[in-house]
């Protein structure tokens, strides 16, 4: 069993060098959005809050970039705090998800692209520091390992989120006639 007394979902195993993050950013939005929510609410969304919060991590692939669990952490966190303060002010509802229904998972990924859109030339920017590609070619064995470490948890996020996104049925197209 993990957080909230729910069973682990397989892809989050395949984690590696921080095991208990996605863990730790379900309990996150959990504790945010789903207090108030029967538990099958936040269980029926789970799979979906997954393919969410691992999203970013295949943006960073997909650039090259990678950064600390604890950076990633802080940057859905702070995407999780927008979304609550977001509910707050609109609706008085204190972020409750229960005004999306099952939409949630769907706004919190929409919320997180988009933030990736608008600031994702900053955030290379700050990724791609000239300090950090310096330690990476000067290879200390420290920065190394720790590099090598944070990479593979980038790899391993994205992974995840293309498992999760494996499984979903494909969108049918409207105009396409059916066979029988």
């Amino acid at each position: 069993m993990s957080c909230c007394n729910l069973p682990r979902h397989p892809a989050a195993s395949i984690v590696g060098s921080h095991p208990g993050l996605l863990e730790e950013l379900l309990h996150e939005v959990r504790l945010r959005f789903y207090t108030l929510q029967p538990v099958s609410a936040f269980r029926r969304d789970r799979r979906r809050l997954l393919a969410a919060l691992t999203w970013p991590a295949v943006w960073l692939e997909h650039r090259g970039l990678f950064c600390s669990p604890h950076r990633y952490r802080a940057l859905v966190v702070e995407r999780l705090d927008a979304i609550r303060a977001h509910g707050v002010k609109c609706a008085s509802l204190d972020g409750d998800p229960a005004r999306y229904g099952a939409y949630f998972p769907a706004y919190l990924l929409k919320c997180l692209q988009d933030f990736f859109d608008r600031h994702g030339d900053q955030l290379y920017g700050e990724l791609r520091h000239l300090r950090n590609a310096l330690d990476a070619v000067l290879g200390s064995l420290r920065f190394a390992e720790k590099s090598s470490a944070h990479s593979r948890q980038i790899e391993a996020l994205a992974q995840a989120h293309r498992l999760l996104r494996a499984h979903a049925p494909p969108p049918s197209d409207p105009n396409q006639m059916p066979l029988f």
